[in-house]
């Protein structure tokens, strides 16, 4: 029986002593002031590594002073460049159809802004995917290209961006 428990101390201590990935990326943060609110998520997937890293990063933006806003996204920059079709899913289904035109960004990654389909304002993307967002709770799933991104945004955060929304567009 001491053998026994010798052995899984042994084990215990020799488990604990690997290194861990002490890095743990967030899944959505906020950049909040009287000039700007900002909410980003990220899809996080795993490299070849078994480290995880961001996919896709999504960001809903507004410039509080020239009252402009916008959703945009980033991804590495072996997206194809063009347009695409992103459609917003709930439960399985789809909701909501947006528009984006991939561009490169130098070689560093590629970016795009959403417009409704069809649609040619980012005004009302951004109105629109704020809206699906806030029922959804901060979590949502967007599919294009057969690729699906599933995104979570701390409560903190999502309440955080609303918040910011609400003193600085009223209606």
């Amino acid at each position: 029986m001491f053998t026994r428990w010798y052995k899984l101390a042994i084990l215990f201590l020799y488990v604990i002593s690997f290194p861990t990935q002490a890095e743990l990326l967030p899944t959505s943060t906020t950049q909040l002031n009287e000039k700007s609110c900002r909410l980003d998520l990220y899809h996080l997937k795993k490299n070849e590594e078994k480290k995880f890293e961001s996919k896709l990063q999504l960001a809903m933006i507004t410039d509080n002073i020239h009252r402009q806003r916008y959703v945009a996204i980033k991804a590495d920059i072996n997206h194809p460049k063009g347009f695409e079709n992103i459609s917003y899913y709930r439960m399985g289904q789809p909701v909501e159809i947006f528009t984006a035109n991939w561009r490169k960004k130098r070689d560093e990654y590629s970016v795009t802004r959403l417009v409704m389909l069809g649609g040619t304002s980012d005004r009302q993307a951004f109105d629109v995917f704020t809206k699906l967002v806030k029922q959804d709770k901060g979590h949502l799933e967007l599919r294009a290209s057969n690729e699906r991104y599933h995104f979570t945004a701390k409560n903190k955060d999502l309440n955080d961006f609303l918040g910011c929304l609400n003193k600085h567009y009223r209606n």
